[in-house]
């Protein structure tokens, strides 16, 4: 049986939600880093060349490249500072410098080639939105901030610093602001996966459950086969009460990846719940994801777009 959802604004009980939210929050921690945690939080790492790049490509840089390709980033990030004694004012260097150490969880490291990149070039706004996401996971917030408002009065438009300036804000409690960030973004790309994925699960750690259904399954409905949002669907529809629908949900994104540990998790914990002669009662993810979209029709009244 499919039903239809009618997203309600209501507000459903914050605790349980930092229950399941602590049991198996879904943006990142993935086991092979299919869906890797700058992803998770709609932030794209690797990006084209910086401008200012006048050195030709040499064997040591295609070979630290190589590596940070292979993900051995701790070997990449060891690669791209050999590198960068031969050629300190290389900016795009220091830049992949940054983005190794981050990723190999060196954020001082990475903080410090960031910096030196933005010195060489103040033009690349990839290299603040990054220090921006090394500086979120050091818990710095406000300069998180800072420096991403640097980057986007270089790049107004990039959905990364948009989705970077929210996550920030509500890292910094300013959760209204966020959700305002992140409602901009939506109406100027009402298919941006990450940006509706990660305004549903702003709204479902909030408690606000109900609302977050929409966002969420439309970002399902946008990339059908990404294990991240269909967990969290699995997530919010599990909050709304809907378990068969829910293990669902968790089963498809096993499917779609059977790496994805939170989601097998889910999948394990639900089954030894639900018997399997209950009544599947589906929810129609389209109909609620075409619901959302015609409410994302109309912020484009209320929410500017330059």
């Amino acid at each position: 049986m499919i039903r239809t959802i009618h997203i309600p604004m209501g507000r459903m009980a914050r605790p349980a939600v930092a229950v399941l939210l602590l049991a198996a929050l879904a943006c990142g921690g993935h086991k092979k880093a299919t869906v890797t945690e700058a992803e998770a939080h709609g932030v794209t790492p690797v990006a084209p060349e910086s401008p200012s790049v006048v050195e030709t490509r040499s064997p040591a840089f295609e070979n630290a490249d190589a590596a940070y390709k292979a993900g051995d980033f701790k070997a990449a990030a060891e690669l791209f500072r050999t590198k960068i004694d031969s050629a300190p004012d290389d900016a795009y260097t220091q830049y992949m410098l940054g983005l190794s150490s981050w990723k190999a969880g060196d954020f001082e490291g990475a903080k410090k080639a960031l910096d030196k990149s933005i010195e060489l070039d103040s033009t690349f706004a990839k290299a603040y939105f990054n220090e921006g996401r090394v500086l979120l996971d050091m818990k710095r917030p406000s300069e998180a901030l800072e420096i991403i408002e640097k980057g986007r009065a270089i790049d107004s438009t990039s959905p990364d610093g948009l989705r970077l300036t929210a996550r920030a804000k509500a890292d910094g409690g300013d959760i209204e602001g966020a959700k305002m960030v992140y409602r901009e973004l939506i109406t100027r790309d009402e298919t941006d996966a990450w940006g509706l994925n990660n305004y549903g699960m702003l709204l479902f750690a909030q408690g606000d459950v109900a609302d977050a259904l929409g966002p969420v399954a439309r970002a399902v409905q946008v990339r059908p086969t990404s294990p991240v949002f269909l967990n969290n669907l699995g997530m919010v529809l599990e909050m709304l009460g809907d378990k068969v629908a829910a293990r669902h949900q968790y089963e498809l994104a096993v499917q779609n990846d059977s790496t994805y540990v939170k989601a097998v998790k889910n999948v394990d914990r639900l089954t030894g719940t639900i018997s399997d002669s209950t009544a599947v009662e589906e929810v129609d993810v389209k109909a609620v994801a075409e619901q959302f979209r015609l409410l994302v029709q109309s912020w484009k009244t209320e929410v500017p777009c330059d």
